[in-house]
């Protein structure tokens, strides 16, 4: 099976959807060509074929480049790697090749403009003709459900193996979060309850890793707080895993904003500490929850008392925590494998590959 991508999200440019379809494609079992936005960091890669532009709009002019690809390779179906705004050219790439096309959907892209009449028939419009719909998870899937009355296939996400358990935990328990530092994601929460379980007598510190506005901010709360904290910014994706092996207790207690409008798609960052080995540590938020099992392999928290009282019973029984990190990465080797997720897609985009295009709406 032939397979095009389409997207403005993908490696080197970092970014969770950039590493998901970066993932995918390494992992999938068909021929795969991709057609991303110019990027001065891109190293030369046969299968990804870039544009002038460092982003791409749905003009005529990138319909036409896409339809060229299409002629010259020959794919069995398109693959929009986000609902906007590439996915508006669907309809009518499908109308001129003969193509089918699907749409990958992750989370906040299908959330906020849903909320909003005019941007909600932008985002409805390639979503209700495409001919297959995916989701990262079940949380998204709900949600594109309700905008288009058609269910997505729930995909999933997956790892990279190089994640994996490092051979000694740190003497001093280190709390970690691997992030975007956005109020959402929760680093300021992880302080707050690392200073609560340090006024109770814990020696423990904290590990934040990632890049954003709230990274003065966190700063000077640490330093408030008297909280030893560690920053690492802008690290390239290939030392994260060496990052992940010097923490002990992964928690990113990410919560939604504005009414449930900015809330987490699944986490791709939870599977990463999963895999490493670490009890993980989530929020409430969107399909955050997807990626634990309670009690098992991590916990739900909604607030910061959850939060401490989840992060002072890991830290005050290390043998639990380190059954509930190896049932973690059992887990999610078991679910969440890329393989097991290019699975998936290959079934679906198999689907409609074999069907006659356009049968799904016009």
């Amino acid at each position: 099976m032939r397979i095009l991508l389409v997207t403005n999200d993908y490696p080197p440019k970092p970014g969770g959807i950039q590493q998901y379809l970066g993932g995918l494609v390494a992992a999938i079992d068909a021929e795969v060509r991709v057609l991303a936005p110019r990027h001065a960091g891109a190293a030369e890669d046969p299968r990804v074929f870039r544009g002038h532009r460092r982003f791409l709009w749905p003009t005529r002019r990138t319909r036409r480049w896409i339809a060229h690809h299409v002629a010259e390779f020959a794919p069995d179906a398109i693959l929009f790697g986000a609902p906007h705004p590439l996915a508006h050219l669907g309809p009518r790439l499908r109308r001129d090749t003969g193509v089918a096309y699907g749409v990958l959907c992750h989370g906040a892209e299908i959330v906020l403009p849903a909320a909003f009449p005019l941007l909600r028939q932008l985002v409805r419009y390639p979503l209700r003709r495409a001919d297959a719909l995916f989701a990262v998870s079940a949380y998204t899937a709900g949600r594109v459900s309700r905008l288009v009355k058609r269910p997505p296939l729930v995909v999933g996400a997956g790892f990279k193996p190089h994640f994996a358990p490092g051979a000694v935990a740190p003497e001093v328990p280190v709390i970690g979060c691997v992030s975007r530092f956005v109020p959402r994601k929760g680093q300021r929460r992880v302080l707050d309850a690392v200073a609560a379980l340090r006024a109770e007598g814990r020696e423990v510190s904290v590990l934040l890793v990632g890049k954003g506005r709230d990274e003065k901010s966190l700063r000077r709360r640490a330093a408030r707080l008297g909280v030893p904290a560690r920053f690492e910014v802008a690290v390239p994706y290939a030392a994260l895993p060496a990052l992940y092996r010097e923490i002990t207790i992964f928690a990113m207690p990410c919560r939604s904003r504005w009414f449930g409008l900015e809330a987490e798609g699944l986490g791709i960052v939870y599977l990463e500490a999963a895999a490493s080995g670490l009890p993980v540590v989530t929020g409430d938020s969107g399909g955050s929850p997807e990626t634990v099992l309670p009690g098992r392999t991590g916990f739900v928290v909604d607030g910061t008392d959850t939060l401490v009282a989840a992060l002072r019973l890991l830290l005050d029984d290390p043998a639990r925590a380190r059954e509930m990190g190896a049932a973690g990465r059992q887990w999610v080797q078991r679910e969440y494998s890329w393989e097991a997720v290019a699975g998936r897609f290959a079934v679906g985009l198999g689907a409609i590959a074999a069907d006659e295009p356009g049968s799904e709406g016009s």
